[in-house]
């Protein structure tokens, strides 16, 4: 089984890096945004074709009822910024009618993860996502993406993951740690270190459990 765990910069994932240094687990880093992960993430299947496609990383949340540091699965995601505002109202590409809500890889819209029931073996709290190109800021802008989608929590690569696993038919899954409420700007209110230590605590144990099975499926074959 090839694993292969993608975040957008390194230090998301450094203490994982470092457990797994001598193991089978590949590491990839994209970059940040769609552009860079969907680009990095096609090379990466094409060319490694993994059995299993981890991204992890720190996500921000709408709610101020999600605990800062809380790590999740991500189940759907919804690219946020691809259309045009009008009248002060969001119209996406699929209000536009320029793509069909149902196109591969989309369902009504969003970008589900099929492989959730397989892959969630540590029962995270599943939860909505929206991936967009820009840290959203301005009020009214994080209203429309509310009111419109529903996201729970948001980040710069996520549909990147879905759009691409989802279009070669390759399990994956999604990790994101709350660092942030979306539009406090005043760093000092941010957990980034805690949600990163909380990522890894989560990430690690995934990966054991999944290298374990592997373990336990390869004695079984010989047997």
């Amino acid at each position: 089984m090839k694993i292969i765990v993608t975040a957008a910069t390194s230090f998301e994932i450094q203490p994982t890096m470092q457990v797994f240094a001598d193991s089978n687990v590949h590491f990839q880093v994209t970059g940040i945004g769609m552009l860079a992960t969907a680009v990095s993430l096609t090379k990466l299947v094409l060319l490694e074709k993994p059995d299993i496609v981890i991204q992890a990383g720190i996500a921000g949340a709408f709610n101020a009822n999600s605990p800062l540091g809380k790590v999740v699965a991500v189940n759907t995601e919804t690219i946020g910024d691809l259309g045009v505002e009008e009248n002060s109202a969001w119209k996406d590409v699929f209000d536009l009618q320029l793509v069909d809500a149902n196109s591969v890889p989309f369902t009504n819209k969003q970008l589900p993860n099929p492989y959730l029931a397989q892959l969630n073996t540590l029962t995270l709290e599943e939860m909505p996502a929206i991936t967009v190109n820009e840290i959203s800021t301005n009020q009214q802008r994080i209203l429309q993406l509310q009111t419109k989608y529903n996201p729970t929590i948001e980040s710069m690569e996520g549909a990147a993951l879905h759009y691409v696993c989802n279009s070669f038919q390759v399990p994956f899954i999604q990790l994101r740690s709350i660092s942030n409420y979306i539009g406090e700007r005043d760093k000092t209110k941010w957990q980034i270190q805690q949600a990163i230590t909380n990522l890894n605590e989560v990430l690690i144990a995934m990966l054991h459990q999944l290298l374990s099975e592997q373990r336990t499926q390869n004695t079984e074959l010989k047997t």
